[in-house]
């Protein structure tokens, strides 16, 4: 029978004729009922043998094994009938739906109706500000209005291939073809400090420190040694080592001012609000992003008779990527305009060699890309000369950082522009044979970016307030005090003669065995081999330090090397060959197919990354650097006298290329980072419907990239004892390893990081049945890591203190989603009938999705950091015995800031990198969905979509003041919260269906 009914299956369902199409049926029909009676089945429904309660069919063992044999009663037959029976009724209103009439029937005159052969989609959401309401960050703000215009429209269009007088091949050839276009302006609210109009007069009087105290700003051109300082005592307000006076009323005489600081206050705007504490969060702005995204999707299968499968697969996608601006001028600091595009193609040829033998094909292409956008700042423009700052290259507003105020200028990589493309063959060979399914798979990819980045195109400068400072004496003098002066601390810029042109590949052969042990029982085995070849430039554009290479200029250890050169190889690492084992398992214990158990275990390594940034690259482009010889005493550029041009312009391939910078290495051994997966799931069919999971995953990370804020020229803590000494920049570099270099950055490819990660899930669902399905899921998880991400260590020689709790980690998690089908019109409980009132309140369905979480880890730091340029990240010290909790956390008291202090100076912080028990406020959402479906006709359908994000308006605190100030000194505002964020944002929707 099985052999008979195998052979009238048709190829294309929709072109049978009915009485065809009925007697397949039948015959799958008598073949379901001949094993019901050995095995407990019903069409779409499968026994389980301890209580004979029918499970649906799409929750099959995951294993593929064969059910177990039934002890159905005798009289349990009738309930298969009627399954079959109802089986058979829903299957012939289908067959009525997607095949063809039977020729000289159904219409009496012999007619052949035309099919639905396609099938398709037309879709339009609208969301507008006036539906919504007004978020809570602008209105603590005092803002009236949020802009929010949004368009998402496409379409989607499946069926056979026809080109009329053409091709008609529609039984082998099939498409699909999908666009979607958004046009989008949406407000991002964004609130900072600003220097108040009388203080861009030179007007300081109403300075005020974190405590509401006055802020002295003192006269650099009035520094001088005090005579009475004692070297034996340290540096305090009764043992100056340096005095300086104060500016008169802490006024800053017009005639004092640089004209270039002068100039470049143009185009910085005033305070526009007063939120607090004292003057701070005075700037608020509410710009909004405009993004214009288009993307399309096509797909094309062809079947050379039952043997050959071809697919193509094809993406395209452009737009504008418009950031919200922070100033609407050419000196706004914020992210730049830029256009993408990308594109992505593909080729699979599935070709089944024999019944057990399947071979897979498959080639792939991609291509991303991003430049500025015309319309956006002028790349010729030369503000730097216009500001009368010269030595600088034209194309971008130089950039001038204030400390706590907003910055000026144009964000760092402003003017970037980069290609990325990669290129895969694969090919997959998997054989069947006994209780075996074997599958060899080979991969390999080549990568490339070309990248034209200049970090700092025009220029760069740093001021940090201590020219302004009492020297030595925290909590004195202000950045934008000492910008008004022009007296930069540090400064650098970027020359990039040539883009880069960066490649690598990858070879991946894998072989694994799916096993079959018994009908209750199967595993899976894999291994595989990945080769990793580095990264490597086009034209050998790359550098790096050889840290055993004596450098000429000092005869210390430390010179730039540069790859292909002096025979060198073309990379500084060699290729990697790593293996990637893993194992998975799927059990039915005792049998039943209502209980699976699941584990597994992998190991897999990274690649070497592409990034498209110029680092690596020094010596055939430049990057300048400035730093003060005393940051508290003198500067190192003023801005009326340009950026001095005593360096060596690129190319410059000599070893000491790098001297006097921000070095640049490659880790020479090329270790990859790898990651360690096991899991464990226990899923378990519940009456009703339900489907219980409870799922473990464990994760071990080794070796991964801890970012660049990793120093590799470090002092040594014990140099904190020589404390003043430090801000002396040729002592404090004569203690580091490599003296020669300001610091030494290995970029983002410093694999000495590690994490773990500990989840548990328990997940609910029901599946759908009497209008209902939802799925309730919550997670428990610890990640524990010392990756620092975009963050700096305190101590670079003991990076192993910076292990804690990770700054990401969330313990709590809990998301529900669900839809309900209302129970009014045909079909359904309620107004079961055809008639106007079940037209209007029949069709609805509500959906939604909830979410809820626990708060990330409180980073607390110091608020003074007077450790000579030890640290860029200052931990604070913990107080013994103060508990750090509040009863009762709310917005004015989210933690107890008096259980910590500000460290003393030139010492580092006890304190961990996160607080181990202190969390940042949670987080809630809830999304919901109303539907309301309407048929057009037979075979068209319209929906209408009403969707509400964050629907109940709530709003979610933001992140406390984690600034530890001293007792001296201490910052009123630490562990307090300064406002809410979020606001209800209403979507409608159309779609018509086909």
């Amino acid at each position: 029978m099985m052999r008979m009914c195998l052979s009238s299956l048709p190829l294309h369902l929709t072109h049978l004729q009915q009485s065809q199409f009925l007697r397949w049926f039948r015959c799958w029909v008598l073949l379901l009922a001949g094993l019901g009676s050995t095995y407990g089945l019903a069409v779409g429904r499968a026994k389980a043998p301890q209580d004979q309660t029918p499970a649906k069919a799409e929750e099959k063992v995951e294993s593929g094994q064969t059910p177990a044999a039934s002890t159905a009663a005798p009289d349990d037959t009738s309930g298969v009938q009627k399954e079959l029976e109802k089986a058979l009724a829903e299957f012939r209103v289908q067959a009525e739906r997607v095949t063809s009439s039977s020729v000289g029937t159904g219409n009496g005159n012999g007619s052949r109706p035309k099919t639905r052969d396609y099938r398709g989609n037309l879709y339009e959401y609208l969301r507008n500000d006036a539906l919504d309401a007004l978020p809570h960050q602008v209105r603590q703000a005092n803002g009236l209005k949020s802009v929010l215009r949004r368009n998402q429209f496409g379409f989607n269009l499946t069926g056979p291939v026809r080109i009329p007088w053409l091709y008609n091949n529609r039984d082998n050839t099939f498409f699909s073809a999908t666009y979607e276009g958004t046009r989008e302006k949406i407000a991002r609210p964004y609130l900072a400090n600003i220097p108040t109009a009388q203080q861009r007069t030179g007007d300081f009087s109403d300075l005020v420190d974190n405590a509401g105290e006055p802020i002295v700003i003192y006269d650099p051109l009035t520094t001088r040694p005090n005579p009475a300082f004692n070297p034996a005592q340290p540096v305090s307000t009764s043992n100056l080592q340096y005095l300086r006076d104060a500016f008169p009323g802490n006024r800053i005489p017009l005639a004092r001012m640089d004209p270039v600081s002068v100039n470049v206050i143009g185009y910085y705007p005033n305070p526009n609000t007063n939120v607090g504490p004292f003057l701070r969060n005075n700037f608020f702005v509410n710009a909004a992003e405009t993004n214009t995204p288009n993307g399309s999707v096509w797909k094309l299968d062809h079947n050379f008779g039952s043997r050959h499968k071809l697919t193509l697969n094809g993406r395209f996608s452009s737009g504008l990527d418009g950031a919200a601006p922070v100033f609407e001028n050419a000196a706004n600091p914020g992210s730049p305009r830029r256009r993408v595009r990308s594109r992505s193609g593909s080729f699979s040829e599935t070709f089944n060699i024999s019944p057990t033998l399947v071979n897979q094909f498959s080639l792939s292409a991609s291509y991303s890309a991003l430049a500025a956008d015309a319309s956006g700042a002028d790349s010729s423009a030369d503000y730097a000369r216009d500001l009368g700052l010269s030595g600088l290259q034209p194309g971008a507003f130089p950039r001038f950082e204030l400390v706590q105020y907003v910055d000026i200028g144009s964000q760092p990589g402003s003017l970037v522009q980069y290609q990325v493309a990669s290129y895969a063959i694969s090919d997959g060979l998997s054989v069947r044979f006994r209780k075996n399914n074997v599958k060899l798979n080979f991969y390999t990819s080549r990568g490339q970016v070309n990248s034209f980045r200049p970090r700092n195109p025009s220029g760069r400068f740093t001021f940090n307030g201590k020219l302004t400072s009492l020297p030595g004496i925290n909590n004195t003098g202000d950045p934008f005090a000492q910008f008004l002066l022009g007296l930069s601390n540090r400064a650098e810029q970027s020359i990039v003669v040539h883009p880069s042109y960066f490649r690598s590949e990858q070879y991946q052969l894998t072989a694994s065995d799916e096993y079959q042990m018994t009908p209750n029982f199967n595993a899976t085995i894999s291994l595989g081999l990945q080769i990793d070849t580095p990264r490597r430039d086009k034209y050998d554009r790359q550098s790096s330090l050889d840290l055993g290479l004596i450098n000429p200029a000092n005869n210390r250890p430390g010179a730039l090397v540069f790859a292909g050169r002096d025979g060198r190889p073309r990379t500084f690492s060699p290729t990697q060959a790593n293996w990637e084992p893993s194992i998975g398992w799927a059990w039915n214990p005792w049998g039943s197919r209502r209980t699976v158990i699941r584990g597994g275990f992998s190991l897999s390594y990274s690649t070497f990354p592409l990034y498209s940034t110029e680092f690596g690259t020094l010596g055939f482009n430049a990057s300048p650097l400035l730093v003060s010889e005393n940051d508290q005493l003198v500067p190192v550029v003023a801005l009326r006298n340009g950026f001095p041009s005593s360096f060596v312009p690129p190319p410059d391939l000599r070893p000491t290329a790098a001297n006097d910078l921000r070095a640049e290495y490659f880790e020479p051994e090329g270790i990859l980072p790898y990651d360690q997966n096991w899991r464990l799931e226990i899923e378990r069919d519940l009456p009703a419907d339900f489907v219980l999971r409870f799922s473990y995953l464990g994760e071990r990370g080794v070796h991964q990239y801890t970012g660049e804020g990793v120093d590799l020229n470090p002092l040594d803590p014990s140099a904190l004892a020589f404390r003043d000494q430090l801000n002396d920049l040729a002592f404090n570099q004569s203690l580091r390893p490599y003296p020669q270099f300001r610091s030494i950055t290995p970029g983002y490819g410093y694999p000495i990081g590690s994490n773990s990660l500990h989840r548990g899930q328990l997940r609910l669902e029901k599946k759908f049945s009497y209008g209902l399905n939802f799925t309730g899921s919550y997670f428990f998880s610890k990640l524990i890591d010392d990756v620092l991400g975009g963050y700096n260590p305190q101590n670079n020689l003991d990076l192993k203190s910076e292990k804690s709790i990770s700054p990401n980690d969330v313990t709590h998690q809990f998301s529900l989603n669900y839809l309900y089908e209302l129970p009014f019109g045909e079909g359904r409980a309620f107004l079961n009938q055809s008639n106007w009132l079940e037209r209007v309140i029949g069709g609805w369905s509500l959906s939604g999705v909830s979410s809820l979480r626990t708060g990330t880890p409180v980073m607390l730091r110091a608020l003074f950091n007077n450790t000579g340029g030890f640290t860029q990240d200052l931990r604070v010290n913990l107080l013994p015995g103060v508990n750090p909790h509040v009863e009762n956390p709310t917005a004015s008291q989210w933690f107890n800031a008096a259980a910590f202090v500000q460290p003393l100076d030139f010492s580092l912080g006890d304190g961990p990198r996160t607080h181990p028990s202190l969390r940042n406020p949670g987080f809630q959402n809830f999304d919901m969905s109303l539907t309301k479906r309407v048929p057009v006709t037979d075979q068209w359908t319209l929906e209408l979509i009403m969707e509400a994000f964050n629907a109940l308006n709530y709003g979610n605190l933001n992140l406390p003041d984690r600034m530890i100030g001293s007792l001296a000194d201490p910052n009123l505002n630490a562990g307090r919260i300064v406002g809410t964020t979020g606001g209800r944002v209403v979507q409608l929707g159309l779609r018509l269906s086909f």
